[in-house]
Protein backbone atom coordinates (compact mmCIF):
# COMPACT_ATOMS: atom_id res chain seq x y z
CA UNK A 1 0.00 0.00 0.00
CA UNK A 2 2.80 2.43 0.84
CA UNK A 3 4.52 1.63 -2.46
CA UNK A 4 1.35 2.40 -4.41
CA UNK A 5 0.96 5.71 -2.56
CA UNK A 6 4.60 6.61 -3.28
CA UNK A 7 4.23 5.80 -6.99
CA UNK A 8 1.03 7.85 -7.24
CA UNK A 9 2.67 10.75 -5.41
CA UNK A 10 5.72 10.72 -7.68
CA UNK A 11 3.57 10.57 -10.80
CA UNK A 12 1.37 13.44 -9.66
CA UNK A 13 4.39 15.50 -8.57
CA UNK A 14 5.71 15.44 -12.13
CA UNK A 15 2.58 17.26 -13.27
CA UNK A 16 3.19 20.19 -10.94
CA UNK A 17 5.58 22.75 -12.36
CA UNK A 18 6.98 25.95 -10.98
CA UNK A 19 9.59 27.06 -13.47
CA UNK A 20 11.92 30.03 -13.31
CA UNK A 21 14.00 30.68 -16.38
CA UNK A 22 14.54 32.56 -19.60
CA UNK A 23 12.29 32.41 -22.66
CA UNK A 24 14.57 30.95 -25.33
CA UNK A 25 12.06 30.50 -28.14
CA UNK A 26 8.50 31.06 -29.21
CA UNK A 27 6.82 28.14 -30.98
CA UNK A 28 3.63 29.91 -32.00
CA UNK A 29 1.27 32.57 -30.66
CA UNK A 30 0.55 30.71 -27.41
CA UNK A 31 3.57 28.49 -26.75
CA UNK A 32 7.05 29.35 -25.45
CA UNK A 33 10.15 27.42 -24.40
CA UNK A 34 11.70 28.31 -21.06
CA UNK A 35 15.27 27.33 -20.13
CA UNK A 36 15.70 26.82 -16.37
CA UNK A 37 18.85 26.97 -14.22
CA UNK A 38 19.58 23.26 -14.85
CA UNK A 39 19.59 23.89 -18.64
CA UNK A 40 16.32 22.00 -19.03
CA UNK A 41 13.90 23.36 -21.61
CA UNK A 42 10.20 23.41 -20.78
CA UNK A 43 7.54 23.85 -23.43
CA UNK A 44 4.85 26.08 -21.92
CA UNK A 45 1.38 26.74 -23.37
CA UNK A 46 -0.15 30.03 -22.29
CA UNK A 47 -3.79 29.60 -21.26
CA UNK A 48 -6.48 32.09 -22.11
CA UNK A 49 -4.99 32.84 -25.53
CA UNK A 50 -6.78 31.68 -28.68
CA UNK A 51 -3.89 32.28 -31.04
CA UNK A 52 -3.87 31.05 -34.64
CA UNK A 53 -1.58 28.11 -35.32
CA UNK A 54 1.32 28.20 -37.77
CA UNK A 55 -0.04 28.01 -41.29
CA UNK A 56 -3.32 29.69 -40.36
CA UNK A 57 -4.03 33.31 -41.28
CA UNK A 58 -2.14 35.67 -38.93
CA UNK A 59 -0.27 32.72 -37.36
CA UNK A 60 3.12 34.25 -38.14
CA UNK A 61 2.05 37.69 -36.86
CA UNK A 62 0.79 36.11 -33.64
CA UNK A 63 4.09 34.30 -33.11
CA UNK A 64 6.09 37.44 -33.90
CA UNK A 65 4.06 39.49 -31.42
CA UNK A 66 4.57 36.98 -28.60
CA UNK A 67 8.29 36.83 -29.44
CA UNK A 68 8.46 40.65 -29.27
CA UNK A 69 6.85 40.57 -25.82
CA UNK A 70 8.57 37.54 -24.27
CA UNK A 71 11.76 36.43 -26.07
CA UNK A 72 14.83 36.64 -23.87
CA UNK A 73 12.87 37.66 -20.76
CA UNK A 74 13.30 36.02 -17.38
CA UNK A 75 9.96 34.53 -16.31
CA UNK A 76 8.33 32.57 -13.51
CA UNK A 77 5.76 30.00 -14.65
CA UNK A 78 3.31 28.60 -12.12
CA UNK A 79 1.29 25.57 -13.19
CA UNK A 80 -0.47 22.51 -11.91
CA UNK A 81 -0.98 20.42 -15.03
CA UNK A 82 0.44 19.18 -18.31
CA UNK A 83 -1.47 19.30 -21.57
CA UNK A 84 -2.15 16.48 -23.97
CA UNK A 85 0.90 17.35 -26.09
CA UNK A 86 3.30 17.24 -23.14
CA UNK A 87 3.38 20.99 -22.65
CA UNK A 88 3.19 22.59 -19.22
CA UNK A 89 -0.11 24.45 -19.01
CA UNK A 90 0.58 27.74 -17.28
CA UNK A 91 -1.65 29.05 -14.56
CA UNK A 92 0.32 32.24 -14.08
CA UNK A 93 3.40 33.67 -15.75
CA UNK A 94 5.29 36.72 -14.52
CA UNK A 95 8.16 38.58 -16.09
CA UNK A 96 11.11 39.07 -13.76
Amino acid sequence: MRLIFLILFLCSASVLADITGRVVSVTDGDTIRVLDSTNTQHKVRLTGIDAPERGQPFGAKSKDHLAFMAAGKEVFVESNKNGRYGRVIHEEICSR
